[in-house]
């Protein structure tokens, strides 16, 4: 074992005692709310944009919201020319998927805090597997951002990765969030 699987291995466990002691109620509530919670609707709403922009529905009212703007005049043209539209759907399709996370998490919390016995012990297994989970993304965007910074600091971040118990130097190289942020061109 190296250095790094030491470290993961002691993360885990901090990972896990957390998240017992915590509970997924709670942890859920905290990782979902503040600021947490932007970066994550923003993220769902980067993930989810294409794919509603290709719905018929919207890119119907789209276009009629377009061709509306072009009506107005050279300032509607302009801003027509400048995608609006699109600046208006990703801004309303952020309203929706924050409004939906707000409500999923005050469901499920309400469910996992239950004052019960049953719903104690799931609330404490599933809280130390939230929390392993986020730790594991929080290890994968260190990855990707050292991916992102490449040259040497890569490099050598992958050599001292070589040879790991937990095959972490594989994880480096086959990060999953390579997949989601990678570039056409």
């Amino acid at each position: 074992m190296i250095t790094a699987d030491y470290i993961a291995l002691a993360a885990l466990v901090v990972s896990v005692l957390l998240g017992v002691g915590v509970g997924f109620g709670r942890g859920l509530k905290f990782f979902t709310s503040g600021i947490f919670g932007v970066i994550i609707s923003i993220f769902v709403c980067y993930l989810i944009f294409g794919f509603v922009l290709d719905w018929d529905v919207v890119g119907n009212l789209l276009g009629d919201f377009n061709n509306w703007l072009r009506e107005q005049g050279s300032v509607g043209t302009f801003f027509a020319d400048i995608y609006i539209d699109r600046v208006v759907l990703a801004v309303v399709l952020f309203i929706i998927v924050q409004i939906v996370r707000i409500i999923v998490v005050k469901i499920v919390k309400g469910i996992v805090e239950i004052n019960n016995v049953v719903f104690k012990v799931i609330n404490r297994i599933l809280g130390a597997a939230f929390f392993v989970a986020v730790a594991m993304a929080v290890l994968l965007i260190v990855f990707q951002i050292v991916a992102w910074i490449g040259g040497d600091t890569a490099a050598n971040f992958a050599a001292n990765l070589d040879g790991s118990a937990f095959r972490l130097d594989d994880l480096f190289v086959n990060n999953p969030l390579n997949a989601i942020f990678a570039t056409n061109g």
